[in-house]
């Protein structure tokens, strides 16, 4: 009895276009619910919305409730679908665009892909096509990524939204769309390859870096590694050398240093670039530094050694012992082991501060760590240790001068306030 009065009640309702989608949607919830009045239901909303005098406004009600009928399983949907299709072509172009981008939003939402594709096509706006066909794409590719049935039906039908795709940058950006499709369905090589066929320099970067970081992820990016390094020589032909720093830095990010530095190295200004690059990794993540580290030179090591350990004693949070020991172990540069010892009085690892110090054979850096180290030691209390680390200095005059200052700071810490300035004798 509720039934019938709420659809007896929806004749209030003085504008035609909500009434019909009112009654789709009850029709819809009817029949989820079983009830046979869902047939009375959409009768009604296709009669109200063909009684509309606006034929955009009465293709958008029909497209409502073919969507409804959709929803509630029915096939007569599609029935709808294709009237409006063909009985659209009476308008002009841009309102009829509009019903179709419509039609083909409805169907991408009932997951019909081949039909929001067919009526994507019906769109004459060439902008607007290609703007549909990419979102098809996209929409596409969750739904790949949520399933593991139909994959490669879902493949097809968008490589087939591909090819009717003629502008930049949706096509490069469909490109990508299905590139993650392949990376999903673990079809790798296939992703890889079609990085190439991007023609927009963006979105071949991103795709790259989609790519190498997936893998990475994944944990099978060195056995594709030969394929990624192919793909990034196929990029800097086409786009150009300065393209040569952007791919480096992806392989970097994703922990593949020597692919890295080999690309580096081919740039007239390589040392700047390995310095920038490594302060990007620092900043960004930190975690992928050693690997980009280890695979160095020793004058690459050195300079970009300098430059991570001045940015790490000015912020020692950013610092960590894996990029200490990779920075250690790829320069003999005395002045980075200064750096690094100076590191270590900072955290306060002075042992380490001082196996480093011990090291150096330049005399001035020595007395400069084991100065530093001195000093250290001194506030911390530790004055026979303290001077210990001022003789190691092997220049006399410094270390007498050291061993002197601690002396004194050791005397001062010893009789807090009583060194008070003598203002001559009374008598």
């Amino acid at each position: 009895m509720i039934v019938k009065e709420i659809l007896a009640s929806v004749e209030v309702i003085p504008d035609p276009y909500i009434k019909s989608v009112t009654y789709a949607k009850i029709g819809e919830r009817l029949a989820k619910a079983r009830d046979g009045s869902y047939k009375a239901a959409f009768l009604k909303a296709i009669e109200t919305a063909k009684e509309i005098e606006d034929p955009v406004k009465m293709f958008r009600a029909l497209l409502s409730v073919g969507y409804s009928l959709g929803r509630a399983g029915l096939k007569s949907s599609k029935r709808i679908y294709q009237g409006v299709l063909e009985d659209s072509r009476v308008l002009p172009a841009p309102p009829r665009d509009v019903i179709m981008r419509t039609a083909a939003a409805y169907m991408l939402a009932l997951g019909e892909v081949g039909e929001a594709i067919t009526y994507a096509l019906e769109v004459n706006d060439r902008t607007l096509r290609n703007e549909i066909l990419l979102e098809i794409i996209r929409a596409n590719t969750k739904m790949i990524g949520r399933e593991q049935l139909k994959v490669a039906s879902r493949i097809r039908k968008s490589k087939l939204a591909l090819e009717y795709i003629d502008g930049e940058p949706y096509r490069s950006k469909a490109l990508l769309e299905l590139i993650k499709a392949y990376l999903a369905l673990g079809s790798y090589e296939n992703g890889i390859s079609l990085i190439l066929e991007i023609e927009v320099k963006e979105w071949a970067r991103h795709a790259f870096k989609e790519v190498a970081f997936y893998l990475k992820d994944r944990e099978v990016l060195g056995h594709y590694i030969d394929s990624l390094e192919a793909v990034a020589n196929g990029l800097i032909e086409k786009f150009g050398e300065e393209f040569t720093e952007e791919l480096a830095l992806a392989f970097a990010l994703s922990g593949e240093g020597v692919s890295a530095a080999e690309l580096i190295r081919r740039l007239e200004n390589s040392d700047e670039v390995f310095v920038k690059i490594a302060l990007d990794l620092l900043e960004r993540d930190h975690n992928v530094l050693p690997a980009f580290i280890s695979p160095l030179e020793d004058d690459e090591a050195e300079l970009v050694g300098k430059a991570v350990m001045n940015r790490i004693l000015e912020r020692p949070e950013l610092g960590g012992w894996e990029i200490i020991k990779a920075i250690g172990k790829s320069t003999s540069s005395e002045e980075v082991w200064a750096k690094i010892a100076r590191y270590y009085v900072i955290t306060g690892e002075l042992e380490g501060a001082m196996k480093v110090g011990s090291l150096l054979r330049d005399e001035r850096l020595r007395s400069i760590v084991m100065a530093d180290i001195a000093h250290h030691l001194v506030k911390n209390g530790d004055i026979e240790r303290a001077i210990d680390a001022a003789l190691e200095v092997r220049d006399p005059k410094f270390s007498s001068i050291l061993v002197s200052e601690i002396l004194i700071k050791a005397l001062e810490q010893e009789l807090p306030g009583r060194v008070k300035q003598w203002n001559g004798s009374k008598h």
